[in-house]
C-alpha cells in the first residue's frame, strides 16, 4: 500500500466519521425535543443520552487520530513510532493507517 492509497482511505474514513458524528448529534438533538413524561421514561432517556455520548466521543477520538496521520503525511514523516523513531511495520499500518507506535513499543 502506498502512502497516496492511505491518504485516500483515511480522508474516506474521516468523510465517513464525519457523516456518523453529524447524524448523532441530531438524533441527540431530535431526542431532546420530544416530551417527556413518566420518570422511568427520563431514566431511559438519561441512559439512552449517554450511550449516544460515548459513541460519539469515541469516534472524535477515532477523528483525531485520522488528522493526525495526514498531517504527518503532510511532513514527511508518517510511518515512524512516536517513541522509539523506527519505521512501524507495513502490516500494522494497512490494519490501522492511523498507528503511530510500532508493534514491539505499542506491547511496551
Amino acid at each position: 500500500m502506498n502512502l497516496e492509497e492511505i491518504k485516500n482511505k483515511l480522508e474516506k474514513e474521516r468523510e465517513e466519521l464525519d457523516l456518523i458524528i453529524k447524524s448523532y448529534e441530531k438524533e441527540a438533538e431530535e431526542f431532546l425535543k420530544e416530551p417527556v413524561s413518566a420518570s422511568d421514561e427520563i431514566a431511559d432517556r438519561y441512559e439512552y443520552q449517554q450511550e449516544l455520548h460515548l459513541k460519539k466521543e469515541a469516534l472524535e477520538e477515532r477523528l483525531k487520530k485520522i488528522e493526525k496521520a495526514l498531517k504527518k503525511i503532510e511532513e514527511g514523516n508518517y510511518g515512524l513510532c512516536e517513541k522509539c523513531g523506527q519505521k512501524i511495520e507495513e502490516q500494522r499500518l494497512k490494519i490501522d493507517p492511523s498507528a503511530t507506535l510500532c508493534r514491539k513499543c505499542a506491547l511496551k
